[in-house]
């Protein structure tokens, strides 16, 4: 995996304009192998990564702040349907989202606008889940400009899945990198990391975090989320 925030052309590439998205997927033991090591620019947490997995494609879009002005519409999130590998059906992606002051998530702030993504900005947000609940994450601008925006997110409370964590603090984490690529058209790519701190379940199979990338790049290209076949459907 190279994300573009190291220079030269990501990879996997970006898919051309008007093409399907371009998704790879490594285990631990591809990292391995490579002698994969994580770049500073994706912000992560320390510790090893067990489990990547990227999309890479191409937006068409007016400007940056149009893009950022639908990422940052996260109540809306909602809208947004998953495969789920594990119930064959279209879930919805949360069933309630949103910005929030704190870890202590006392109250609900309104959508971000993208004149609210500058560098260095910090945010939180929630998702609540009818399987996993309310988990808390922690939203982090890495560089803006009028061409170019890095977002990186973690997971600021346990993940759980009826009486397991699947994921302990920090160990999901994303890294989304848009930048403009010609007239109206942006190179989107956007990655899933799980960490240490993670269940062997959640590194059993890449499908759930191809899936929910899909749907994520299906949303920003203003598609429908659950409208095509699931790209990862077992």
């Amino acid at each position: 995996m190279r994300p573009p925030c190291e220079g030269g052309a990501p990879h996997p590439a970006y898919a051309p304009a008007g093409g399907a998205p371009v998704i790879a997927s490594w285990s631990e033991a591809d990292l391995d192998q490579a002698a994969w090591q994580m770049s500073p620019c994706l912000r992560w947490s320390g510790g090893k990564t067990r489990l990547a997995t990227a999309l890479s494609a191409s937006l068409h879009a007016p400007s940056l702040d149009d893009l950022l002005n639908r990422y940052g519409a996260i109540s809306k999130y909602t809208s947004i349907r998953v495969w789920s590998t594990m119930h064959q059906a279209w879930e919805p992606f949360a069933t309630q989202a949103g910005f929030t002051d704190g870890l202590a998530a006392t109250y609900t702030m309104p959508d971000l606008k993208a004149a609210d993504f500058t560098s260095g900005k910090e945010f939180y947000y929630y998702e609540i889940d009818p399987r996993t609940g309310r988990t808390i994450h922690h939203l982090i601008v890495g560089q803006r400009t009028a061409d170019r925006v890095e977002l990186i997110t973690e997971n600021l409370t346990p993940i759980k899945y009826s009486m397991f964590t699947v994921f302990e603090p920090h160990a999901l984490r994303t890294a989304t990198f848009i930048e403009r690529r010609g007239p109206n058209e942006w190179g989107y790519y956007q990655t899933i990391g799980v960490g240490e701190g993670s269940d062997f379940i959640a590194v059993h199979s890449p499908s759930p975090y191809i899936n929910r990338l899909t749907a994520l790049y299906r949303y920003m290209a203003g598609m429908p989320t659950d409208g095509a076949p699931a790209a990862a459907p077992n």
